[in-house]
């Protein structure tokens, strides 16, 4: 495993912690703009981390890896488009996108933990806790307000 640069993992560590609490509160209090924004600024972490990697050692998986996460700050920009649970089709799409970065996430965090990326396993079970925090907001009960 090649060694990380400190200063980058600390700052690495300490973004990817602010954008997870924020994707949580989002999730826990029904604030949509928080969730897409902790979600969306948690993907580009990992963007720039695989990049880096890549320029290291030439290793097309973090490219893949990199790929499948701008797919998703594609899909969770944190735009102003407003629909209820009246809207059927919006609705199952965001479940469907839901599941996507749920599924993702829960197999970089594999991918981390088992060794396969070279990265700090913080980082891994960082990916486990969105899978999770993903996963309660496909599941919650729609608030009636």
């Amino acid at each position: 495993m090649q060694l990380m640069n400190p200063v980058l993992e600390i700052v690495g560590t300490l973004l990817c912690s602010f954008f997870i609490l924020t994707a949580a509160f989002g999730a826990i209090k029904h604030r949509r703009d928080l969730f897409l924004f902790g979600i969306c600024f948690f993907c580009t972490v990992p963007i720039v981390g695989e990049g880096m990697a890549y320029a290291q050692d030439n290793n097309m998986l973090h490219l893949a890896v990199a790929m499948m996460f701008l797919a998703q700050v594609i899909l969770t920009l944190p735009l102003n488009l407003r629909y209820d649970d009246e809207n059927k089709t919006a609705m199952a799409l965001s479940k469907r996108i839901g599941y996507a970065i749920y599924a993702t996430n829960l197999f970089t965090g594999y991918l981390v933990l088992k060794n396969i990326l070279d990265v700090p396993h913080q980082f891994g079970y960082m990916h486990l806790v969105v899978s999770l925090i993903m996963l309660y907001s496909i599941i919650r009960p729609i608030k009636k307000i």
